[in-house]
């Protein structure tokens, strides 16, 4: 199970505002953090305590489900399904109209799974991982899209500006 690419489900992500499961803290925070941006097994190393166990508690209850088959475990294949990642919030940036180059043009459902999926790959696992938390917690696009603008920021700070270019292509800012 380790190898599975996992994403939280509606079911997950109403679980994280409604605490409403008594779930271990090492399961919430692999809930709260856990994308398919990374197999299973690396997001089990990551958060302290976290066992197959929780994970399968999760699976369990509904909270995550598997994303796209199994990962590989070289690592230069961990980046090829990453690669069409900004591809398709540009191609529905693209077919979003065009109000305002101020915000990200995606909807809501693209933006946050950009923002969620690269998040931890843009700004490391740490500051990855409290963004991660502000993703979950916006309530709105335009909640979204105001993250999406601190995620340049941030990105072009960590990163510099080739990074932070990239990141204002994918989500379609100009």
């Amino acid at each position: 199970m380790s190898d599975l690419l996992l994403a939280k489900t509606d079911s997950g992500r109403a679980e994280i505002r409604a605490r409403a499961l008594p779930l271990s803290r090492a399961a919430r925070n692999l809930l709260l953090v856990l994308d398919a941006s990374k197999p299973a097994g690396q997001w089990l190393s990551l958060v302290a305590g976290a066992t197959e166990a929780d994970l399968q508690t999760l699976r369990d209850h509904g909270l995550v489900a598997p994303q796209g088959g199994a990962a590989a475990a070289a690592p230069a294949q961990p980046s090829a399904p990453r690669a069409p990642t900004p591809a398709a919030p540009a191609a529905a940036a693209a077919s979003a109209p065009a109000t305002a180059t101020a915000a990200p043009l995606l909807d809501r459902a693209a933006l946050y799974i950009y923002l969620s999926g690269e998040a931890t790959r843009l700004l490391g696992p740490f500051k990855g991982y409290a963004f991660a938390l502000e993703v979950e917690r916006a309530d709105s696009l335009a909640a979204l899209q105001a993250l999406a603008l601190q995620l340049v920021e941030r990105v072009q700070k960590a990163k510099g500006d080739d990074a932070a270019a990239a990141v204002r292509e994918a989500l379609g800012l100009r």
